[in-house]
């Protein structure tokens, strides 16, 4: 058997482009590039973002990376800049392949593939299980018509699991031919160890016998609104309990009028963005995730990381595929979601050595399932 470094010698190396929006730190993505740097190929890195964290750690490793701004007030006239200079870059420095990520490079990537050699691959990484129960009126309609256009010009789409691949052959009705799923991997030793100092400092500012973590983007898909009540019935019935709620959104105030009004400000904290967040797990207890909108959730891995229990939604994104109900952590299912979210608090409440056990578990399977590994890079290096 080969090593992952090990490049097939009748395989001629090739200039991969992955075409990336954000600029903020990405294990996942930065593994893909470090291991596919390994196989002997070529992979550089554009984003449409100004240089940032994801830059800087790039460039530790080693990795050619390029950025590209504009900034007109009609995003029509983004995306025409974006088109002709994605055509012009991959002209410049002959790439074999575009790897695109994201849906505001994924549409300018599936228009410049006409003018361009290069084989572009289009990686998605969302399905709102919403659609399935409330079907498409539950999605912005410029997000549904960005999904259908982008599926319907892609030649080749790469998704991290199974759900998001169901989703979008039996709901979006985009040809499973074009599809194929390849999980997500983490080199894990690039996340920093918990500082114990601020996981000390964190836990004696937030005492309490049961301490949770919610970090998502405040939106509605995320669903805050659906466990608030939740943790508001457990604080009345007497529960020790604090909740810190991690990010920003456009429902962050309907959440701050809810707390406030319901007396939750000494038990609901709202700390917005936090760089740290390895921390904010390592302190916590427990990990409640009420997102209907997943793909493959590095942050529920990252709370494997650091042997913390999750509870998740059954139905979105791979959870279904590596979380063991009861033993690894909680898969919430309809159609008492809240009543559910609440049992399943309860017990890690009411259960801690218990809880520790699944967190502990949790733990090895994310390391087994998703640390890079030669069937997975294989998978990569037949898209180049």
């Amino acid at each position: 058997m080969k090593e992952n470094n090990d490049m097939d010698p009748k395989r001629t190396p090739k200039n991969i482009l992955l075409y990336y929006l954000p600029n903020k730190r990405s294990v996942a993505i930065e593994t893909l590039c470090n291991e596919m740097n390994k196989t002997g190929n070529k992979l550089i890195v554009l984003t449409q973002s100004p240089r940032g964290d994801f830059h800087m750690q790039l460039d530790k490793l080693g990795i050619i990376n390029y950025s590209k701004t504009y900034s007109s007030r009609l995003s029509i006239w983004n995306y025409i800049r974006h088109f002709f200079y994605l055509i012009s870059f991959c002209r410049r420095n002959k790439i074999h392949t575009v790897w695109s990520h994201l849906n505001m490079c994924n549409l300018v990537a599936v228009f410049a593939q006409y003018f361009i050699k290069a084989r572009v691959v289009v990686f998605r990484h969302h399905f709102h299980r919403s659609i399935k129960t409330e079907g498409f009126a539950s999605v912005h309609p410029n997000e549904k018509k960005m999904d259908r256009m982008i599926g319907k010009k892609a030649k080749e789409i790469v998704v991290p699991s199974k759900e998001v691949y169901n989703g979008m052959v039996e709901y979006e009705k985009i040809p499973a031919g074009k599809i194929s799923i390849i999980p997500y991997i983490y080199d894990f030793a690039q996340y920093a160890r918990p500082d114990e100092e601020n996981v000390k400092k964190i836990r004696e500012e937030f005492k309490s016998k049961l301490l949770i973590i919610t970090a998502s983007r405040m939106i509605k898909m995320k669903r805050h609104a659906l466990v608030l009540p939740v943790f508001n019935k457990l604080v009345k019935a007497g529960l020790d309990i604090k909740v810190i709620l991690l990010d920003e959104g456009e429902e962050q105030e309907n959440l701050k009028t809810y707390v406030k009004e319901n007396g939750l400000t000494n038990h609901i904290f709202f700390l917005g963005l936090r760089s740290n967040i390895i921390d904010y797990l390592s302190a916590a207890d427990l990990l409640v995730h009420p997102s209907q909108t997943e793909a493959s959730s590095s942050l529920v891995k990252e709370a494997g990381w650091v042997k913390r229990p999750v509870v998740v939604c059954s139905g979105v994104g791979d959870f279904d595929e590596y979380i063991m109900h009861g033993q690894n952590g909680f898969l919430v299912q309809s159609p008492d979601e809240a009543g559910e979210f609440e049992k399943h608090i309860r017990y890690v409440y009411e259960n801690p050595l218990e809880a520790q056990k699944m967190g502990e578990a949790l733990y090895r399977k994310v390391r087994e399932e998703f640390s890079p590994n030669k069937k997975t890079i294989d998978a990569y290096v037949t898209l180049t």
